[in-house]
């Protein structure tokens, strides 16, 4: 018989742990579901996964017993897991990323914010690749790069190191990753049901937050409070970007299967014309004009997070008289921008018609001359509250969808 009381009371008192060191964790940690399991069930260690009506933390009873025996170590797990949430790797979904990379990328950000000591043995961490000199502080993206480099055998020093050598030992039911497997039953789900999720997250969260005082709070590394203040401090989005989404979907759907529907993709098996339903591909140029105020940039990007976190893969440019800068944007804010000078849309919508994406969204004032370049995919303009008007002239010069923020 699984031993799920006693078990329960074991959490429990990892829970009271938390409080007393960390609490923030502590109170994601009482807000989840917990469910002890046994032999044959898909969860063999400790993971969180998806239950029946919310997030839920599996705790196999065998390992509790036999490998998680010592109580920093069962903390430091269940730290490690609750750090996953707040990271939202649960959520990620890159089809054509290597799966194991990934998770070791996962890994090599949550585990820095973990004590050495309260982590197994065989946990990866910074550490791990000495030669690759890794950046603390970094997105899952820049490690899964670097990770990528050393397994093609582009790592530089690394090559043919005992780090590459480590790399490609590592399986995805080994140092610790095997607790990354209930996340494909996320993945696996409907849009619509994983922004539940998301949603029921965030809600957690909050309530954590609510509960955590100013002083424990202030103590948090300050990367992840920082990021957990622009995903619980974030104003609500001024535009429906689901809305907008679908209206791109719509046309450029059309525009692509014109194009493409007599060739099938070898890479996707399928028309390319249909990828968009999916993901759409969105270059968002933001005006660095000097008439552009740091309260407009401010907009701009929380504008684009949520356009980011309904789905979009966004790059975006950087641009008053021409495009200074691109970059794809991954759910953080640049420091500084590029430009502060006049203002010409040409350029930027030039980059577009090269670039071909699936849809262009200009944020800007819309003080400038009529833009003389014709562009081949749907168009939005976002304009300032203190911008063009509708009532004006050069509003209605302006090619493609309007909207005033």
């Amino acid at each position: 018989m699984i031993p799920a009381a006693r078990i329960l009371d074991e959490l429990a008192r990892t829970g009271i742990d938390l409080l007393l060191r960390e609490p923030f964790y502590a109170h994601l940690f009482g807000s989840l579901n917990k469910e002890i399991v046994g032999k044959g069930h898909p969860v063999e260690t400790l993971a969180v996964g998806q239950g029946h009506q919310a997030l839920t933390l599996y705790v196999n009873a065998q390992f509790w017993d036999s490998a998680l025996t010592d109580p920093l170590q069962r903390y430091g797990v269940v730290k490690h897991e609750l750090l996953h949430l707040v990271f939202r790797h649960l959520f990620v979904k890159e089809p054509y990323f290597d799966p194991m990379l990934l998770n070791v990328a996962f890994d090599l950000v949550v585990n820095q914010y973990v004590e050495r000591d309260h982590l197994p043995d065989d946990s990866i961490f910074l550490e791990s690749f000495p030669n690759l000199a890794l950046k603390p502080g970094q997105t899952w993206f820049y490690y899964y790069k670097q990770l990528e480099e050393l397994r093609q055998g582009r790592g530089g020093a690394a090559s043919g190191s005992p780090e590459q050598e480590l790399l490609n030992n590592i399986r995805s039911d080994s140092h610790g990753l095997e607790r990354h497997q209930p996340w494909r039953e996320i993945r696996s789900r409907s849009e619509l049901e994983r922004d539940a999720t998301e949603l029921h997250l965030d809600s957690l969260m909050q309530t954590a937050h609510q509960r955590t005082s100013a002083h424990a709070w202030g103590a948090m590394p300050g990367e992840v409070r920082e990021l957990l203040e622009q995903q619980l401090l974030r104003p609500a989005a001024r535009l429906n970007w689901r809305l907008v989404l679908r209206l791109f979907a719509e046309s450029a759907a059309k525009t692509r299967l014109k194009n493409t529907i007599k060739r099938p993709s070898k890479r996707f098996g399928t028309v390319p014309g249909l990828r968009i339903r999916h993901r759409q591909r969105l270059l968002v140029a933001i005006d660095t004009s000097g008439s552009i105020g740091q309260d407009d940039l401010a907009l701009f990007f929380n504008e684009i997070f949520h356009l980011w976190r309904a789905g979009a893969q966004v790059d975006v440019l950087e641009s008053d008289t021409k495009v200074y800068r691109q970059f794809a944007y991954r759910g953080t804010t640049p420091e500084l921008v590029t430009g502060r000078g006049g203002t010409n849309f040409n350029d930027a919508l030039e980059q577009a018609n090269l670039q071909r994406p699936d849809g262009l969204i200009f944020f800007t004032d819309g003080f400038a001359d009529t833009p003389r370049i014709q562009l081949r995919m749907p168009l939005l303009w976002v304009i300032t509250r203190r911008g063009l008007e509708p009532k004006q002239p050069a509003w209605a010069a302006l090619p493609g969808r309007k909207v005033k923020m």
